[in-house]
This record gives structure tokens, sequence and C-alpha cells, in this order.
């Protein structure tokens, strides 16, 4: 029998609590072991080969927005148990506890976003598969009121960013950490070479928090990564100041992370929940579905949304299907690595850790899945 997903809900906070409680004593692991490719009796070709689900249950961590949509839908209608896997979902308010819950082995696998580069860059996990473009509906917003508002095209081939380095020094920035959000305001702020904690403020709150404590004068600067968030800014007078690829210079898309032992134990786990996972995001691709399908998921968990804001996520923001991953031009874990370089170049992480990312993108399971000759980024 098909379990019922919204008990989830009412469990989180405590799976959370233990989360962290199990993080906390943990050591973490750090090595980096080679990309784990299918047993030696697989062949290249899903068609020749046979993946059996292991009957262990498969912790797959999950957050309330739209990168996890495919995966939810494909456990509400029962795709994973007829590939005989024992799925269970788990919900996050964002990636960081997502992380969390990964290292302390809580997670198996994980629909995440840009925090998916921190449990990458330890060795932790691969990335193995791509949902959306987390980056298409990024904004950053300031409030009207701020000095930064009075300079525009400060930097070289920008002509719409807004700020300058003075106007945009003792500035607050509310958002999670170790997320999309993070990465934005860091970027944004390091092209007029300011830094968090010396020139500027980076406050950790989960982003509804964020969102209400900044309209209420809390905050300076708020990075709205939906467009339900990017309506509040807009409709409370918040300015937009530089959209993703101003402030970034790249774009990102989420996916799957999942951590090297299980993909090494349970290969063929990973290979099926795939297979059920973008037989979901194919179905999507009905915009009549999607939005129907969206707006209750976000309804029941208390995300702010209109139809009309899943209408337009719909239209700008279409889910990846595995066929996709097999175009000619696309490069699993593209964004990834560029976030990576990106984050060695601050400091957020050492410089050595961007080879580990880079072996840590793994498209041997969507190989296997479906036959397809996916590629990943490469460094250089």
């Amino acid at each position: 029998m098909k379990k019922s997903f919204g008990k989830l809900f009412a469990m989180s906070l405590a799976v959370l609590m233990l989360l962290t409680l199990a993080a906390c004593g943990g050591s973490g692991k750090s090595s980096t072991s080679e990309k784990t490719e299918a047993p030696a009796e697989s062949s290249e070709s899903s068609g020749e080969r046979t993946f059996t689900a292991s009957g262990e249950t498969l912790n797959v961590g999950v957050q309330s927005n739209i990168i996890s949509i495919p995966t939810v839908y494909a456990y509400e209608h029962g795709y994973y148990e007829e590939l005989g896997l024992d799925v269970n979902l788990i919900m996050f308010p964002n990636g960081s506890p997502e992380n969390e819950g990964l290292a302390a082995e809580q997670l198996d696998l994980a629909s995440n976003g840009l925090a998916s580069v921190y449990s990458m860059a330890s060795g932790l996990c691969d990335w193995i598969g791509e949902s959306d473009s987390g980056s298409s509906t990024l904004a950053i917003y300031m409030r009207p009121d701020c000095d930064a508002l009075n300079y525009k095209g400060e930097i070289e081939g920008k002509p719409d960013m807004y700020g300058s380095a003075e106007s945009l020094k003792g500035l607050r920035v509310l958002g999670p950490t170790s997320t999309m959000e993070q990465w934005a305001a860091a970027s944004y702020f390091s092209q007029f070479g300011l830094e968090a904690g010396a020139d500027y403020e980076y406050l950790n709150m989960d982003r509804a928090a964020a969102a209400q404590a900044v309209l209420t004068g809390e905050g300076d600067v708020f990075v709205a990564t939906d467009v339900d968030y990017a309506n509040m800014m807009e409709q409370a007078g918040f300015v937009k100041v530089a959209d993703c690829m101003d402030a970034t210079g790249t774009n990102f898309n989420n996916g799957f992370l999942v951590r090297k032992d299980i993909l090494e134990e349970r290969y063929d786990d990973v290979v099926l929940f795939l297979r059920a996972m973008y037989k979901a995001a194919e179905e999507l691709q009905d915009p009549e579905l999607r939005n129907e399908f969206a707006y209750k998921y976000y309804s029941d968990n208390g995300k702010p949304a209109t139809p009309e804001d899943v209408a337009y996520e719909t239209e700008i923001r279409p889910f990846l299907t595995a066929e996709d991953l097999a175009a000619d031009d696309f490069y699993l874990g593209s964004g990834t690595l560029q976030v990576g370089e990106f984050f060695a170049s601050i400091g957020t992480i050492e410089e050595d850790q961007v080879a580990i990312i880079e072996e840590a993108i793994n498209p041997a399971p969507m190989r296997d899945a479906f036959g397809y000759d996916v590629k990943g980024a490469t460094l250089g």
C-alpha cells in the first residue's frame, strides 16, 4: 500500500533535531573515492541488464519547493513501488539540513540545490541527475530606501545592476546558508570587492522567516529564488537590483545527491529511483497537470503561491527529462562545478576540493537507467 506523504510533515521537526544531534557527533567523511560505476557484470545499455531493488528503505530528502515536485509526484503516484523500491520521503526547509542528514547517514539520497556543492566537496556524495533550473527565477531585492539604489551600471557590462562599493557597505542580507541565496548574495557583493562579515552581514534564516523579517525592517536585502517570494518583495516596494546572471555570471540546475556508500552498496536502487523520478518529470511536461499538482503541493506545505504564480513558474522553469540530459550540449554538473570554483575563489571551500567536486559528478546511474550517453562536466 502506498504510504501517506502527508504524515511525514508532522515528523519534520523531530527528524531535524535528531539529524542535528547526529551530525554534531560525527566526524564526517572526507575521502575522495572514485566514481561508482555499475557492477562489472552490467552492460552500458539499460536494456541488457535487469536492475533489482534491494528491499531496503531508501530515505530521500525533499523540500517544499519546485526542486522536489517530480520526486514527490513519483511517490504519490506509486512509481517507486512499481519498481520494487521502498522509498521514505523526509521534508526539509532547505539544503543545509539535508546535508546534515546525509552526513549523519539518516538520508541516503536527496533532492537538493546549491547546498549540494558542500556534500560533494567533502567527498560524501555524488551528483547523479538534475531536475530544473534553480537560477531562472532568482533575483536579488533591496529595500527602497537603500542608498545603493542611487547607483547603477557601476560594474562593466552590467548596465542594469544596482549598487556601488560604498553604498553597499553595512547592509544586512537575510536568508539560509549553504544555499543558492547565499551564493547569489556573495557573488553580487564580491563584484564590488565586499566580503560577508567584514563589509556586510549575512544572517542565517529560513526562507519564509527571512522574507517576513526583511519586510518588517530587520534586513535590507533578500534573495528570492521563487516567483512567489519575488512577488512578495515587489508588492512591498522592494527593488530588484540584480538577476542571477548579473549577480553570478552563470546558471545553476538543481538535482540529486546520493551518498557514495549507498551508490556502491545499493546501485540498483539508485538506478531505479532515477527511472521513477524521470518518469514523473516526463509526465509533468503537461502544464495543466503540473500546475494542478504544484499548486496543491505548495498549498499543503504552507508555501505562498497563487495559481498565477505557479503557471508562471511552469512557463519559465521546465523540469528536465532524461532525454534532456542526453543532449549533445548538456554536461551533468556544470553548474555545481562552476559554483565550486567560485566558492574556492572566495575561500568558502579549499582550492583542492574543486577536484573532489569534479570527481563527484557521476553520470553512470543515468546511463544505466536509460541507456543514454550522458556526459559529465570536467574542469577546464
